[in-house]
């Protein structure tokens, strides 16, 4: 953990605002990767440098990329895959190629430097506006440099092996062709770079994945935006279709990249395969870098969807599990908002409102939100994570494991042209579909582990630790930050120590005050006495959402606390009794296995009851006298530290008894669908709203009901449903005879 430093990012806004931003949207593109007639003086002389087989990785790879709209279009209508689809449908071979080509037509995108030139303009003036600054991390953009660098620096570390194949060869034996024809420069010399066969470097260009967190409509620009000011190749980003009914704008975002597929298309097996084949030829050919939302859809709780959304992913795995491609490259990005766009909508959505169209009359209506200041926006990039050294280290863990010994080119599973959607049951290998799974949790791990706490989180701590906490001190938020993020690092930094503070002037009180009042405005109010209020308004909906959207600010950074939590809440709960050892550590994996939906864990949560995490955090907790350990393996709470042993452990436990409260609910076992359950249960719910009740405002909104719905398993649900309600009955049960009591 560490305060944010200036010297480690790029401010954007202070850039632009020291400088002309039409002049900077009409700047030089330098980049080789775009065609003759976008190239500048400087990219041509790249391209026609002499080449060496010592650099494979030269401009020289780029001549005839990126394929452009049109070509891509072709080669994805051509394919066996769509051909293959289209006659086991048995559909017209006419009037299937019409369909397909409808299909790709509204999918497919048209990037091109002109568009993005415009809306680089456009989006500079509306950041200008909205942030404060948008900070860039220095030592993401300098790994993402290495990949497309000709000479990598010494301060960097080596890059992964990859695999010989066929393909890269080929690409070798052309390229010395390609090097024996082109003129001589006498400035390179042969021994510029080493020999790709003793160095690391990759036999053909990298293939890139980007793989941002998603909270914002604005993740769909920024990273574009990003590539364009540092001159590396734009992304193809996977858009949903819904922004298709944004006329003009949608448009500009094709332009600039985005392809356009539906929300849900499993039973479309033609759709399902032009997809599927779409995102493979631009991952084989490496026109451009991907970018997707592995959430698959924007979090409206601050805090990663699970499960993942796999399906995109695993089209682009397949490309190495074919050894289509050498390597794949993911990097993880999280883009940290201090202030999100469209909390209030959030907030609302996560209580019931239908979510708005994408339409044009919405957008003029967003428009106002150009007025309002959203503070900062910090963008960090993890380590790259290297597709091929992955599964060779997983193929290894699974070999210990398992104590068998696996083929190295295990192919059991045909890979002929079926789509996965024809034999989705075939499609992967069970080691292939584990290795999916722990690549996905690693990707959200790394997520979370690059967070930034901003004041809001460290507020919505405070307001929320009570039911009956309205109004805050300054010095109070100081010192629960003190709590949290300074006394405790102990188990915050055991999940990652690469998160971060970003804080006004250390500890300065008018300056923490001001940010707060001027950011917040819709929230917070400043009372006579200096403290902070919340903004209620008598209304049961419009409280119910501000306090909603505080429960969204704080949720940023539970992942940090989650575990370790657990056994301070546990003991609390069980504070007039001492708890032994056994049971402390049952209700221990117990919450770790009921909130697997709600929480991101260091790794991915299993049934294996000797976690030796446990023994760490509980010796953490003796050492900072938090618990008091007794005669024969049993221990309790220290009440002099009960104040902050509430303020840790209430986010935790208002999310137990909220799941107790929606598992208390008449259960309609008839209906079997989860999307309408959530509706069912959240009428109910919402019929017996209490504002004065946090847990009932929080077990109102739908994403902690869908939590808690998917947690029990489906196929044994009535048995689940009675162990899940009897457990947390045992561990909280005055709260739940008040509760339903008074509801």
């Amino acid at each position: 953990m560490s305060l944010i430093n200036p010297t480690e990012f790029d401010d954007l806004i202070t850039r632009h605002r020291q400088s002309s931003d039409i002049l900077w949207a009409l700047k030089t593109w330098h980049h080789p990767v775009f065609d003759n007639k976008e190239q500048s003086i400087k990219s041509t002389q790249l391209i026609n440098k002499t080449t060496q087989i010592s650099s494979i990785i030269t401009p020289v790879h780029y001549k005839t990329l990126p394929r452009n709209s049109e070509q891509i279009k072709f080669d994805v209508l051509n394919s066996l895959a769509v051909k293959h689809t289209i006659d086991s449908l048995n559909i017209e071979t006419a009037h299937g190629y019409d369909q397909a080509k409808a299909i790709t037509q509204e999918m497919s995108h048209r990037l091109n430097i002109r568009t993005a030139r415009f809306l680089a303009f456009i989006f500079a003036k509306i950041f200008n506006q909205v942030y404060d600054n948008i900070y860039i991390d220095h030592h993401g953009m300098d790994l993402i440099y290495q990949m497309y660098s000709l000479t990598p620096r010494n301060s960097s570390p080596a890059l992964p092996s990859s695999p010989i194949t066929i393909s890269s060869t080929l690409f070798a034996i052309l390229n010395t062709f390609s090097r024996s024809s082109s003129p001589s420069d006498d400035n390179l010399s042969m021994n510029t770079l080493p020999s790709p066969l003793t160095s690391k470097h990759y036999l053909t260009s990298p293939r890139i994945i980007y793989l941002p967190t998603h909270r914002s409509y604005m993740d769909f620009i920024i990273l574009t935006y990003i590539c364009f000011e540092y001159n590396i190749p734009m992304p193809c980003i996977a858009a949903a279709q819904d922004f298709l009914g944004l006329g003009l704008l949608a448009n500009l975002l094709r332009n600039c990249g985005a392809f356009f597929i539906r929300r849900s298309f499993r039973s479309d097996l033609l759709y399902w395969t032009i997809f599927d084949e779409y995102v493979k030829t631009h991952v084989i050919n490496g026109d451009y870098p991907i970018e997707f939302f592995i959430e698959g859809t924007r979090s409206r709780t601050l805090k990663t969807l699970l499960p993942v959304r796999q399906g995109m992913l695993k089209s682009c795995l397949e490309c190495y599990f074919r050894r289509q491609v050498d390597n794949l490259i993911l990097i993880p990005i999280t883009i940290n908002y201090e202030k999100v766009l469209e909390d209030n909508l959030h907030a609302n959505e996560l209580l019931g409102v239908p979510k708005p169209k994408e339409s044009k009359g919405g957008l003029l209506k967003a428009a106002q939100i150009l007025k309002k200041s959203f503070g900062k926006m910090i963008v960090r990039f993890s380590e790259p994570i290297y597709v091929h050294d992955a599964y060779e280290m997983f193929k290894l863990n699974d070999e210990k494991r398992t104590n068998d010994q696996p083929d190295a080119f295990n192919r059991s599973v045909p890979r002929t042209l079926q789509p996965r959607s024809i034999c989705q049951q075939d499609a992967f290998t069970d080691a292939e579909q584990r290795f999916t799974d722990e690549l996905s949790y690693r990707i959200v791990n790394e997520h979370q582990s690059l967070t930034v706490i901003y004041p809001i989180t460290v507020a919505a701590f405070t307001f929320l630790s009570t039911s009956n906490n309205r109004s805050v001190s300054i010095d109070q938020l100081l010192t629960d930050k003190k709590t949290l993020f300074l006394d405790n690092t102990g188990v915050t930094e055991h999940f990652s120590s690469h998160y971060q503070i970003s804080w006004p002037v250390e500890n300065e009180r008018n300056c923490l005050k001001q940010r707060l009042l001027t950011i917040y405005s819709d929230v917070f109010e400043c009372t006579e006495n200096n403290h902070l209020t919340l903004k209620m308004t008598g209304d049961r909906f419009v409280d119910a959402a501000l306090l909603m959207k505080l429960f969204i600010y704080r949720n940023t950074c539970l992942h940090l606390f989650a575990k370790p939590a657990y056994i301070l809440l546990v003991c609390q709960a069980n504070s007039q009794v001492p708890i032994s050892h056994e049971q402390l550590r049952m209700y221990y994996h117990f919450l770790i296995q009921l909130f697997a939906y709600e929480f991101v864990y260091d790794r991915f949560p299993t049934d294996d009851l000797n976690d030796k995490d446990f023994d760490q955090y509980l010796s953490h907790w003796i050492k900072v006298n938090y618990i008091i350990p007794l005669n024969n393996s049993t221990y309790k709470v220290n009440s002099q530290f009960r104040q902050q042993i509430s303020l840790i452990t209430s986010p935790f436990e208002q999310y137990a008894r909220a799941y107790l409260l929606i598992y208390e609910q008449e259960y309609p076992s008839s209906e079997t669908n989860l999307s309408l359950l959530i509706k069912i249960y959240q009428k109910a719910l919402l019929s017996k709203l209490d504002t004065t009740n946090l847990i009932s405002v929080l077990a109102s909104s739908s994403n902690v009901i869908s939590n808690a719905l998917r947690t029990l398993n489906f196929n044994t649900k009535s048995k689940a449903y009675v162990d899940l309600r009897h457990l947390l009955t045992n561990l909280f049960q005055p709260m739940s005879t008040q509760l339903r009591a008074k509801l």
